[in-house]
């Protein structure tokens, strides 16, 4: 009997001691779950944006050792993607998640700085803008409002827009990438929660690759709407998902070692910095170009701990500070640096920027402290407010958006004699207005198979011509074809934004490697006996016109011109003499207002470059420009100006220019 109960006592012993383990388990589990809910602060993700906003604002600030600056925003959205994703994971592992409260957070740290900043851009923008100007940066505020400004620059993008360095809120797309990623990315969390994290690790890698591939595929085809558009940018956010929900779940288990951190963080940071050196404007990008800057962003986050250089680096105060008011300094430059462009009357000096840099950083600082902060404190703000602010700020800019636009950007602020100055920019006599259709003259859209025929006079008997280059070849088409007059063959293929380089990769436009080599083999089927090329020289890397001129005599082209620069403005010719003192009935002859110096130092270049070559020079700024300044007229009146915007000729300008090189 008692040998029975013993045995029992130790059975009951057994299954206490299980018990108590059992127990213990669950109070761990439970304390590492607490533990894995609260997302930690991390300083070097504050130091990493630094890395990131720093770059873009010197890119936009026209700093040519910086052409590639503009993947700081790509590292924004691996941040972005990584910190919202975590923060979302940590609250669902609380049970504490829900929309209204990641949309109130997301009002919180959008709309208040937002807000100011256009608030602040408004009256600068009606005192120093022209009607077009004005009209546009009413749209903008308003598609911004309505965080559509991505798919509203892409609708108004276009080779004949206004400069884009003068659009104040240009910037802005990025938001709206982001907000419109969010809009979907918070519904996808919920609904695989109840899958489990593999679900949703698959859905989102899934999305990332199907969001590269599309990237990388309209890189080459639709390189426009592929910088502008979520589906596009999506990879970049899901990439930093990713990295929350593997760090979420314990990946990696245990960090390598110091030394193996350090060699990968390294590596990292160069994948960031490298691009920004050696990317140029006209790199296709987003796509596979994306991928080092931000898989470096990614492995930072992953790997940069405290005791490696990178997260030492990053962790400093002023790095992290930096990166406190990157937000604030992204929303202050760039409007900042748009309207001083808009008030000059000439392209501002560097040292300008540089300045207007630190005003940008000074604003910033303020916006983070006063604006940013408070409106995150719970505090002080409940959530009824905020929405109430996101609300009527929402339709008060609206509000204006729609009064610049339907009213044609508010004329009556100027004066009459400006309005018909201006009337004329807001017309202009465009290449394709000048050419015969479409096919003659290609939108950064078109490839080589939309070329046409595009002959005029095609049973001349006489001798042949060929005009071949990009929109400042389009724009001589006019004054060729009056100046030929029916008495020589004529033909004409031009593209937007498409030097005539051969062999040029396609980074200078999508699909224009294909439109130049068509363009070449018809010029050698044809054999004209004089080629005319000309491009906006100042915009590409023009040295690899050699290969075109060895290309041409290759095919036994008797005669190659090269055409220069014409005269640049800046703002446009129209907007220079509106506001800069000029009325109408005091239209100068010339005026060196405006003009860009260093056109005249590239025509001595390129003059030199093309006869050593041995192929003919054709100086437009020798035959438009003197001491007193450039050419701003042909005629008596307004309607006889020259160009009309910063650099094409009107269809008078290119008559009056052609006549006086073409014999």
């Amino acid at each position: 009997m008692e040998v029975i109960q013993l045995a029992e006592l130790k059975v009951r012993d057994g299954r206490f001691v299980q018990e108590m383990k059992q127990r213990a388990l669950a109070v761990q589990e439970a304390a590492n779950v607490a533990a894995s809910a609260r997302f930690a602060y991390r300083p070097e993700v504050d130091g990493l944006r630094a890395v990131a906003v720093v770059p873009v604002v010197l890119f936009h600030a026209g700093f040519a050792l910086f052409p590639g600056g503009y993947i700081g925003v790509d590292v924004f959205f691996v941040i972005s993607g990584y910190l919202i994703t975590s923060i979302i994971l940590a609250e669902q592992s609380r049970g504490h998640f829900s929309i209204a409260a990641f949309y109130e957070r997301r009002a919180r740290r959008i709309l208040p700085a937002l807000f100011l900043v256009m608030l602040v851009s408004l009256p600068f923008a009606w005192w120093w803008m022209t009607p077009h100007h004005f009209k546009g940066f009413a749209q903008s505020v308003v598609a911004t409002t309505l965080f559509a400004p991505n798919i509203y620059f892409l609708l108004k993008s276009s080779y004949f827009d206004i400069d884009v360095d003068e659009k104040p809120l240009l910037h802005t797309w990025s938001l709206g990438v982001e907000e419109q990623y969010y809009i979907v990315f918070p519904w996808l969390v919920v609904a695989c929660h109840r899958f489990g994290p593999r679900v949703l690790a698959g859905v989102v890698a899934a999305t990332a690759v199907v969001s590269l591939g599309a990237s990388e595929w309209a890189s080459w085809t639709h390189p426009i709407g592929n910088f502008y558009l979520a589906p596009t940018r999506a990879w970049e956010l899901a990439l930093g998902a990713l990295l929350a929900i593997a760090a979420r779940h314990g990946f990696p288990r245990t960090l390598p070692g110091a030394r193996w951190c350090n060699t990968i963080t390294l590596l990292a940071l160069a994948m960031i910095v490298a691009p920004i050196f050696l990317y140029q404007q006209h790199t296709r990008f987003p796509g596979l170009h994306a991928l080092p800057p931000t898989l470096g962003a990614a492995l930072i986050i992953a790997f940069a701990r405290a005791d490696t250089l990178v997260g030492r680096l990053l962790s400093w105060r002023w790095s992290v500070g930096l990166g406190l008011v990157s937000y604030s300094l992204y929303l202050w430059h760039q409007p900042i640096f748009a309207l001083a462009r808009l008030h000059s009357s000439g392209k501002p000096a560097l040292w300008v920027f540089g300045v207007l840099s630190v005003v940008s950083l000074a604003l910033a600082y303020g916006t983070w402290r006063f604006v940013e902060r408070p409106f995150r404190d719970r505090h002080r703000f409940e959530r009824r407010q905020i929405f109430a602010l996101a609300f009527a700020g929402s339709l008060a800019f609206c509000a204006f958006g729609l009064l610049g636009h339907f009213g044609e950007g508010l004329p009556g602020r100027l004066k009459p004699e400006q309005l018909h100055i201006l009337a004329f920019g807001d017309r202009p006599e465009t290449p394709r207005d000048n050419s015969p259709g479409a096919a003659c003259f290609l939108t950064p859209e078109q490839g080589a198979a939309a070329l046409g025929r595009c002959v005029e006079n095609e049973a001349a008997t006489g001798r042949s011509l060929f005009l071949w280059g990009d929109s400042h070849a389009a724009h001589l088409y006019a004054g060729l074809r009056r100046q030929l007059a029916g008495t020589a063959k004529f033909s004409y293929l031009t593209a937007s934004a498409c030097p005539p380089l051969v062999g040029v990769d396609a980074d200078v436009r999508a699909g224009c490697y294909a439109i130049n080599q068509a363009i070449l083999a018809r010029i050698v089927q044809e054999r004209p006996d004089r080629v005319i090329l000309a491009a906006v020289w100042g915009n590409y890397d023009w040295r690899p016109l050699g290969a075109t001129l060895e290309a041409l005599k290759a095919a036994g082209i008797a005669q190659v011109e090269v055409v220069g620069p014409v005269p640049r403005w800046n703002p446009s010719l129209p907007v220079v003499l509106a506001r800069f003192g000029v009325g109408f009935g005091e239209l100068p002859e010339r005026t060196e207002l405006g003009l860009d110096p260093s056109t005249r130092q590239l025509d001595s270049e390129l003059r030199r470059f093309v006869e050593r070559r041995g192929a003919t020079y054709v100086s437009p700024y020798g035959i438009l420009c003197n001491a007193e300044g450039c050419l701003v007229r042909v005629g008596a009146t307004v309607d006889s100006m020259m160009q009309w915007d910063v650099s094409h000729l009107t269809r008078r300008g290119s008559e009056f220019l052609v006549s006086r090189f073409h014999p």
